[in-house]
């Protein structure tokens, strides 16, 4: 914990700034929201995600037009990524129209409800159970939505570990070390998660 109060030393002023826009970046932009979340997996974010989202983006779709259509082809997506995503807005819709919320309010409304199941993604009927999303990819929707989580991705459990703690190889082990951390250094996850991002750039 010493050498990660250091890092929130040199980095936390940055990190809070970055976890107060996170959920906005892809404000009215929801169906590039769920592009970006699910192409993530297993691919490096600034290489290859980053120019896959923006191509995406240009298309200007809606979460409308990806649940009933997905993404379409071309962006270099994997079998089964396609329907992942459409499934995941679907899923997020039908969570707005049940309570008749707009797209906005939809999903900052379903990234909270769906809190207790941080370890157990696939009891949330929405968007855990849609195959292709594990932990990592339910907490970083989450975040993107505007809940408090982390993403228990090898990025956090190499700064975690770069920084002295214990961390498993398991996202299980790394969610409960990240919420004990948070808690003992007065943040939330998502400054937490910021913060990691700091560290490990450095």
């Amino acid at each position: 914990m010493g050498n990660l109060r250091t890092e929130f030393e040199l980095y936390g002023v940055q990190a809070r700034r970055d976890a107060a826009e996170y959920a906005n970046v892809y404000a009215g932009r929801r169906a590039v929201m769920v592009f970006d979340v699910v192409a993530s997996r297993r691919r490096k974010y600034e290489t290859r995600v980053a120019r896959m989202v923006e191509q995406y983006a240009g298309d200007a779709p809606t979460l409308g037009s990806l649940a009933t259509d997905g993404p379409g082809d071309g962006y270099g997506l994997r079998d089964g990524e396609g329907e992942t995503m459409r499934q995941v807005a679907a899923g997020l819709l039908r969570f707005g129209a049940e309570r008749e919320l707009d797209d906005e309010e939809a999903i900052k409304s379903w990234a909270d409800s769906v809190a207790e199941f941080e370890h157990a993604a696939k009891l949330d009927p929405y968007v855990g159970a849609v195959k292709g999303i594990g932990l990592a990819l339910f907490a970083y929707l989450r975040m993107r939505c505007g809940a408090d989580a982390i993403k228990p991705d090898v990025r956090v459990r190499r700064a975690l570990v770069r920084l002295g703690f214990r961390v498993p190889g398991d996202e299980h082990a790394v969610l409960v070390v990240c919420g004990a951390a948070a808690v003992e250094l007065g943040v939330s996850k998502l400054v937490l998660d910021q913060l990691l991002w700091w560290s490990d750039t450095r």
